[in-house]
């Protein structure tokens, strides 16, 4: 074998030891971080409820309040990995984008509610982001609504504020894919409604997702409803976008007790 065939054999076997190692880390710390939110999930017992200075939590989440007081709720769809809480820092809205919930480095991050979105004023809609994991983990489970048979046998999702008051059944509204447009463009921005205070706006934002929404589910919304959108990257194109938007439907706006 000549000299350059085996520098070449030697790069090439660097190239496929580092990428390997590459991909071990990732999957190694995606099965951390999974296990590190399954024990979130055993956080959640009953307990007296806990009065705070923003309203009374509830008894099963007074645990995982104490060990972070930046969790303000609670999302889970059945059948699938989304069961997490959701955290949010209105004076750094991404904190959490690689952050687990000890505030720690993680690539997966945990789902955060954008700054616009407020439990305590309310709005009508609270936007949920979170990443879509390779290995199946956060919000990666969402684009099971793509397809109508999984919305048929899931027609509702659970979203609870941490707060009395705040736990609700949410019915889905709408499921799309969009993306993130030049702040010039025309088109509906579905990211820039977090923070509906108003009919107009309201009216607005029901038009624009059912008209992207890949199939009809018979639920309209109307103003009072409070909804929440789930968001995540999607790869159909740049910066592309899917999001399910749900109606509360056990109660209008509730602010935290």
């Amino acid at each position: 074998m000549s000299l350059t065939r085996k520098i070449i054999l030697v790069i090439c076997i660097i190239v496929f030891v580092g990428s390997a190692a590459v991909i071990l880390d990732y999957v190694i710390n995606g099965m951390r971080e999974q296990r590190s939110l399954e024990d979130l999930a055993r956080l959640k017992t009953e307990r007296e409820d806990l009065v705070t200075d923003k309203g009374t939590v509830i008894g099963k989440y007074v645990d995982l309040y104490l060990a972070n007081d930046d969790i303000i709720g609670w999302v889970q769809v059945d059948d699938t990995h989304i069961d997490y809480p959701v955290m949010q820092t209105q004076d750094d809205p991404e904190y959490y984008l690689r952050r687990n919930f000890y505030r720690e480095s993680a690539l997966s991050g945990i789902p955060f509610m954008d700054a616009a979105s407020d439990i305590f004023i309310p709005t009508s809609n609270f936007l949920i982001y979170g990443h879509n994991m390779k290995n199946g983990t956060m919000f990666h489970d969402l684009l099971e609504y793509e397809e109508e048979s999984f919305y048929r046998d899931h027609k509702t999702f659970k979203f609870d504020t941490i707060y009395k008051g705040g736990q609700g059944t949410y019915e889905v509204v709408a499921v799309c894919y969009s993306q993130i447009y030049p702040a010039d463009s025309t088109e509906f921005k579905y990211y820039q409604y977090a923070g509906i205070t108003t009919e107009s706006e309201f009216n607005d934002y029901v038009r624009g997702i059912k008209s992207l929404s890949l199939y009809e589910t018979g639920v309209v919304p109307e103003y009072g409803d409070q909804l929440v959108t789930l968001s995540t990257c999607a790869y159909h194109v740049k910066d592309g976008r899917f999001f399910v938007v749900g109606r509360r439907t056990d109660a209008k706006q509730v602010r935290p007790q």
